[in-house]
């Protein structure tokens, strides 16, 4: 078995890596809003402290089409290129900082970052992003 998972991790370091032409710019308007942040509800999480509340929000404005401004509790995360790749959405800064997204529904996402590797994405400590409700004051 351990053969198998080395032979399998040994396969994923020579995978193609995504060219520059699989990537697309996609719409920045479904992460447009306030939300909350917190590990997602899945077996196993035991202690589950959001990172940001309805209450006090992380807040996703829009930039231009395809680019948005993340402002968090914990600090400003600054602006990001959305773009669209093996039916995710990728989030590239000016500096080279990438993040990884994928929807559960409409109105929650998953945000990921690298893993120790630099390389693959770390889903296994993801995020989840929810949607909150909006006020009359907000409309």
């Amino acid at each position: 078995m351990k053969l198998v998972i080395a032979l399998a991790a040994a396969a994923g370091l020579f995978a193609p890596i995504a060219c520059a032409d699989d990537v697309t710019d996609a719409d920045a308007a479904p992460f447009i809003g306030a939300w909350m942040i917190a590990f997602p509800d899945d077996p196993g999480v035991i202690v589950n402290r959001p990172d940001a509340t309805c209450e006090n929000p992380a807040v996703i404005e829009r930039v231009d089409e395809h680019r948005i401004h993340v402002r968090t509790p914990g600090g400003d995360m600054g602006e990001w290129d959305v773009k669209a790749f093996d039916g995710r959405n990728p989030w590239w800064r000016d500096d080279g900082m990438t993040l990884v997204t994928e929807w559960r529904n409409d109105d929650a996402f998953l945000l990921a970052g690298k893993d120790f590797t630099g390389v693959r994405t770390d889903w296994k400590n993801a995020k989840q992003w929810t949607r909150c409700a909006a006020t009359g004051s907000d409309r």
